[in-house]
């Protein structure tokens, strides 16, 4: 009811159904808890509803292909909330290394509370899946190619839950010869490089974001720093690229083409985190094919 009055909403309901159903709304936001948005996604599409939906796509590379499907079969858009893509700062990184040959993505925060629902692998999927996926994305992003091979390691001593590791280095080999390192955990998070750390190299160049990706150290290019004073007046208001990714989002959804962020990618990002998980497991290399669907179900 709050939300309603703030901003002239026509109801407020806990019924998706109801909002599924109604056929003045075009378009739906899914930013429930991640076993959910199979089941919403589906209903989303089969209703023709333009879609926005918050990372990981689903806990499973199978649930993901069955959303991809769906949304494909409906001929709607989807849009997956991987707002680093949408970052000025990696934006502008990607434009200067278009090539990398190697890359390190990491994402190390605080110890997340135990009781926390995205710990929970049933419903969250736990740090590796809920938070891991986020930085695949990224790795995909920049090198601009499939993922086709992981091998990880990784352990459960942060939380001791013997259903949930909690934390990984991977490394994902890319089809276009570009290799990449992934780290994910919540031990701490390092000052020095912020929660979000980025290495992208190429050949005599390359890039290094830290500080939320606010800024970037350069090496190779004609300047050797980037920062907010280097972006333009739109871009200064929108350092974590969340009001682009919405932008792009109904911009897809009006003009009926692809997002920058397709569920494509929401589906290679789970693909890349269920699969470092599977390793872990097993402590062998994981294969990897992008298109293949009979390999998951």
């Amino acid at each position: 009811d709050i939300f309603k009055s703030n901003y002239s909403g026509k109801y407020a309901t806990t019924d998706a159904n109801e909002v599924l159903n109604d056929k003045e709304i075009d378009a739906v936001l899914i930013c429930t808890w991640h076993d959910t948005h199979t089941e919403l996604a589906v209903s989303a599409a089969q209703h023709g509803k333009h879609i926005l939906i918050e990372k990981p796509l689903a806990l499973t590379i199978a649930e993901c292909w069955q959303i991809e499907e769906a949304v494909e079969k409906a001929g709607v858009t989807m849009t997956v909330g991987f707002k680093m893509r949408y970052m000025p700062i990696v934006q502008r990184v990607r434009e200067l290394v278009p090539n990398p040959i190697m890359l390190m993505g990491q994402m190390l925060n605080d110890r997340i509370p135990d009781n926390s629902w995205s710990l929970q692998p049933r419903i969250g999927g736990g740090n590796v899946m809920s938070g891991a996926c986020h930085t695949a994305d990224l790795l995909c992003f920049l090198a601009g190619s499939d993922p086709i091979e992981v091998f990880g390691i990784g352990g459960n001593a942060i939380h001791g839950s013997p259903d949930m590791t909690d934390y990984v280095m991977a490394v994902v080999k890319f089809s276009n010869g570009a290799v990449a390192n992934l780290v994910q955990g919540d031990a701490g998070r390092n000052p020095y490089t912020s929660t979000f750390f980025c290495e992208v190299m190429g050949l005599s160049k390359g890039a290094c974001m830290h500080d939320r990706f606010h800024r970037a150290t350069l090496w190779g290019c004609k300047q050797a720093q980037l920062g907010i004073s280097d972006l333009n007046a739109d871009e200064r208001k929108d350092v974590e690229g969340d009001v682009a990714l919405l932008r792009d989002f109904v911009k897809s959804a009006l003009a009926g083409t692809p997002s920058l962020a397709p569920a494509r990618s929401g589906r290679i990002a789970t693909t890349i985190a269920s699969k470092i998980l599977d390793s872990v497991r097993t402590g062998m290399p994981q294969q990897i094919e992008a298109e293949w669907r009979s390999n998951y179900g």
